[in-house]
């Protein structure tokens, strides 16, 4: 019997992190712990197996990991590196939220001293902590976010885990030196597996901005015709050559030679970017499924995705890959609860199942052309799976590895495919629903960009040359301002990311001497609304007792435009079995719904864009669709007087 043809497979692990930099460090210390945990870790595990990858960096991430080097730190390291006797109060609470924002599962249980401190920590129950068991904690978070193999390569890390409890002073710091040895050795360890081929290097625009909207933020009504977007647009497109072009020449600088290709930053292309891509030279990029859709409409079929295309421009041909979304997506979100094997078995199966499709389609020898894209973000993933996910890719490298079922291809090596198909249409879109409404069409992201649009004319208005004007905003363009702007995503450092934000934009209009358009003290998502706010008192019942133990003290409506927000204000958060249920119902009949209870926040709307987001200590709002009416429902649930119900009504005038 004639054996079949291999399925040729890629994968591309996409390394980002924000820009956290701040006058006094990093505010937020995930470039360090991915980088001991995931970047050089992942690269080991895969390097074990002939399975070609292609590793996606970021150079503004690669940057951090410079100035981790020049002495810039963040605030976990600070704390960690204070005696332990000398920390304060302030310090300890500090210390407690970080040693407790991590998987505990996953990360925690592994090491018993730190599974049995984490539920003091974690309900700030540590009144009778000692010097050592803070000292005990400064070590075991470090510890935690060390990666299996980079652990098992120790003979520090061994050890520290072995002792399991009592450390001392100079075992921490130990740790920490460690820390910076191995963020040292990310470059150099992708370097090595890139010079003996088994890896492909390539990179994305320096700030991991949105190309398309840099370039010209109108370009998202190809995808969503209908939405509102700042007016007039943002437009800079030598802002864009400039992100490219610093991204390939930076990793020139490390490595000696030019990326071929470029994972635009989210997925996110447009025909303009192209253009771009294909004038620095860049070979192929990759986007999702769900834009090759939208760009060949009815010429559409399932299996479209697996054959590279070559887009025309005004500069020449450049091959564009497209994600099998429901493939990548499983390694990303799915498989981290799976027993390892049958995980990989499942990944294996859909592979086949894909291999099926596409010689029913197109006949076997199609599979000499055709080639199936896995591409993922290649680091925040691996701490929801057992031991970092190395039982689950050595799983998966092994069965990936059989020759007569498959052939794996950097990306590259899948752009160089025989008979790669033309794309006469190229519609705008982005990894995440082909569209770009996670970075704008709302209207605090809106103003975010109307900002940058005023930053930029300010600048050139005060004489700055092309190359200092780009320099001063190419931070600002950064996609994870926007995406922190939009109200799906939530995190406790959110505000954070708002502040300093609006610290860049505010101290680009001050050294251009030009008064900001709005007031930059305060959030973007309070400058945004327009209107007069209308504040309705909330009040359960009519006696003294229902009042001074009530949670809500009022609702107030705010418009903009087609949009409002309804914020109710607390008195107090809800204690634990506490909660409070707000249902709101606008005049077009369907019910929002929020529970807000001590621990957790849950959410439902019948609109995906709508959304909620804490906007004071005790404030939260409602981000919705305009109405002329609201009718709220709140319920608060207290254990001494069981349920208790109000209705209120809002209006606008």
């Amino acid at each position: 019997m004639e054996r079949s043809l291999p399925l040729r497979i890629c994968f591309l692990w996409h390394q980002h992190q924000p820009d956290y930099r701040t006058a006094d460090g990093f505010f937020l210390p995930w470039v360090r712990l991915h980088a001991t945990k995931d970047y050089r870790d992942l690269c080991d595990v895969l390097g074990r197996f002939p399975v070609r990858h292609t590793f996606n960096l970021v150079p503004s991430m690669l940057m951090q990991l410079d100035e981790y080097e020049g002495g810039r730190t963040d605030e976990l390291e600070r704390l960690t590196m204070i005696p332990a006797v000398d920390l304060q109060e302030s310090q300890k609470a500090a210390l407690a939220r970080w040693a407790t924002t991590v998987q505990r599962d996953t990360m925690v249980r592994p090491l018993p001293r730190y599974d049995v401190l984490f539920d003091a920590l974690s309900t700030n129950a540590t009144e009778q902590f000692d010097e050592q068991m803070w000292r005990d904690v400064q070590v075991l978070v470090n510890l935690a976010w060390l990666g299996p193999v980079t652990r098992r390569g120790s003979a520090l890390a061994t050890e520290l885990i072995l002792q399991g409890r009592n450390f001392n002073e100079e075992q921490k710091r130990a740790l920490i030196t460690f820390h910076h040895e191995v963020m040292r050795d990310v470059v150099p360890t992708f370097l090595q597996y890139e010079r003996e081929g088994l890896f492909e290097i390539s990179i994305t625009p320096y700030h991991h901005p949105i190309l398309p909207l840099v370039i010209d933020s109108d370009v998202a009504h190809e995808s969503m015709p209908t939405v509102e977007l700042p007016s007039p647009a943002y437009r800079a497109p030598d802002h864009a050559r400039r992100h490219i072009r610093r991204a390939l020449d930076d990793w020139k600088t490390r490595s000696g030679h030019r990326p071929q290709g470029m994972w635009p930053a989210e997925g996110s292309l447009s025909l303009s970017a192209l253009d771009l891509l294909a004038e620095h030279g860049v070979v192929w990029t990759a986007t999702d499924e769900d834009v090759l859709q939208k760009s060949l409409g009815e010429q559409w079929s399932l299996t479209e995705k697996y054959f590279p295309h070559v887009v025309e421009t005004a500069h020449g041909p450049i091959t564009v890959l497209f994600r099998d979304h429901a493939l990548s997506d499983a390694i990303g979100f799915e498989y981290a609860r799976w027993e390892p094997e049958a995980a990989a078995d499942d990944f294996v199966r859909r592979l086949e199942d894909r291999k099926r499709l596409i010689i029913a389609q197109h006949g076997e020898l199609s599979l000499t052309s055709a080639v199936v894209p896995i591409i993922l973000d290649g680091e925040n993933c691996w701490e929801f799976y057992e031991k970092n996910g190395e039982p689950f890719l050595n799983a998966l490298m092994k069965r990936c590895s059989d020759p007569d079922r498959f052939t794996s291809l950097t990306c590259a090596q899948a752009s160089e495919s025989p008979g790669r198909r033309r794309l006469h249409h190229f519609t705008a879109g982005s990894w995440i629903n082909g569209t770009f409404d996670i970075w704008i069409g709302s209207p605090v992201k809106n103003l975010a960009w109307s900002l940058l649009r005023d930053c930029k004319a300010a600048l050139e208005a005060a004489g700055r040359d092309s190359d200092q004007v780009a320099e001063e905003m190419e931070t600002i363009e950064a996609s994870d301002w926007f995406w922190w702007y939009d109200d799906r995503h939530l995190a406790p450092h959110k505000a954070e990311f708002d502040a300093i934000f609006r610290g860049h934009v505010a101290a680009i209009f001050a050294a251009c001497g030009v008064h900001p358009p709005v007031d930059l003290s305060r959030p973007l998502g309070e400058v945004v609304m327009t209107s007069e706010p209308i504040r309705v008192p909330v009040v359960f019942g009519t006696t003294s007792m229902h009042r001074s133990r009530a949670l809500v003290r009022d609702a107030m409506l705010e418009s903009h435009e087609t949009w409002q927000r309804i914020t109710i204000r607390f008195e107090r958060r809800p204690a634990e079995m506490e909660e409070v249920i707000v249902q709101v119902i606008g005049q077009d009949g369907f019910e929002r719904a929020c529970l807000i209870a001590h621990d957790e926040i849950l959410w439902r709307s019948p609109h995906h864009d709508e959304g909620f987001e804490w906007l004071a200590e005790n404030a939260i709002s409602l981000y919705l669709h305009a109405h002329r009416m609201w009718t709220l429902k709140i319920m608060e649930e207290r254990p001494e007087e069981g349920q208790v119900t109000t209705m209120v009504h809002l209006s606008t005038p």
